[in-house]
């Protein structure tokens, strides 16, 4: 009997209760509905008059939920591009906030080398564009900073991975840096230029600053800064002749910065120049350190220095190039140069600076 059993509730068909509401009858106002199985009653009973059954009384079986595996597939998100765009940032600087890393108020030979930037003690208000936390450079408004800030985000993929491919655009008519065959950033015009300014020297400010972009952005991404003294040849048109000579390099800075040079020009311990004791003013040397290989094109605009067997004095900014600011002297070479174009100037990427 048990096994009859088990077999008639699992494959014999059962009738199914089915609860219906009975409405009240019309003379009764008061009547009470009454439920009824039609397990009991085979016979379905002739429709009844009166008000019909909302929709949910009628139905015999619950409804059913579809299942999460039919529901439509979610749009894809390109994580990765989503992770490049959080990389860059435009933040707006104040008067009253120094600038992050020190890139406001550029001077001419600030970030040429890749090391610390001096922060000015008042920047100037405007837009830094910042890279994984450090600011790469500044813009005056808004719409110029999200623009390059756009520029940057398309070519993160490229700078991840390879920063060292970056070159700064050595033309003259703008300030731009290529990776390859790709233009990764065009800075609007700056700064229109001091007046009485040469074309050659707005030209090399133009160049310096993309060099500043260049190496910070370089940095940003784990890279190497560029070889100063090859930027520097490059965009000056200048070459080096077979005129050579080494000694004892020091410094100079601070408690002569704003003071008179003996050319008459005021002594800006930001760039890159250097007192000898004979050279013509206005001589450029690449002066190379011999403890570390690292090198930086100088110009002569003073006279100096007179201690010991010292011959050439740098100024700050040609120190830290060298890496000489904590050693105070190093033994150096410095070779002549002459101006020249090379051709890789005039093709505007610098294939040579890597």
């Amino acid at each position: 009997m048990t096994l009859l059993g088990l077999f008639w509730a699992a494959f014999l068909p059962h009738p199914v209760f089915v609860p219906q509401l009975t409405l009240p009858d019309q003379s009764g106002a008061d009547a009470q509905p009454a439920l009824h199985s039609s397990a009991q009653d085979s016979v379905a009973s002739p429709p009844r008059e009166g008000p019909s059954l909302p929709n949910w009384a009628l139905a015999s079986e619950p409804l059913e939920f579809e299942s999460q595996l039919r529901w439509p597939a979610i749009a894809a998100v390109d994580w990765h591009r989503w992770n490049d765009t959080a990389v860059v940032a435009v933040v707006a600087q104040t008067a009253s906030a120094p600038v992050p890393n020190g890139v406001a108020d550029i001077q001419p030979a600030q970030g040429l080398c890749g090391s610390h930037l001096h922060i000015s003690e008042s920047p100037s208000e405007g837009y830094a564009i910042q890279v994984n936390q450090i600011t790469i450079g500044q813009v005056p408004s808004r719409q110029a900073a999200d623009q390059v800030a756009s520029q940057i985000r398309q070519a993160v993929p490229l700078l991840k991975a390879k920063p060292n491919d970056l070159t700064p655009s050595l033309s003259t008519t703008q300030v731009a840096g290529h990776l390859h065959d790709k233009t990764v950033f065009v800075l609007p015009d700056l700064s229109p230029g001091q007046a009485g300014q040469s074309a050659a020297a707005a030209a090399a400010r133009s160049h310096q600053t993309a060099t500043l972009w260049v190496n910070n952005l370089r940095l940003a991404f784990d890279g190497n800064p560029l070889d100063p003294s090859k930027v520097q040849m490059l965009s000056q048109g200048l070459g080096e002749t077979h005129q050579t000579f080494s000694g004892i390099a020091s410094w100079y800075g601070p408690y002569f910065h704003g003071r008179q040079t003996a050319t008459g020009e005021t002594f800006n311990q930001n760039e890159l120049t250097a007192a000898h004791k004979t050279l013509p003013f206005g001589t450029h040397l690449k002066v190379s350190n011999q403890l570390n290989g690292k090198s930086v094109v100088v110009r002569i605009n003073d006279r100096g220095p007179y201690i010991g067997e010292r011959s050439l004095d740098l100024s700050y900014a040609a120190a830290q190039c060298l890496g000489s600011t904590q050693t105070g002297v190093i033994p150096y070479q410095a070779t002549i140069l002459a101006p020249g174009v090379p051709q890789a100037w005039r093709a505007n990427v610098v294939a040579a600076l890597p």
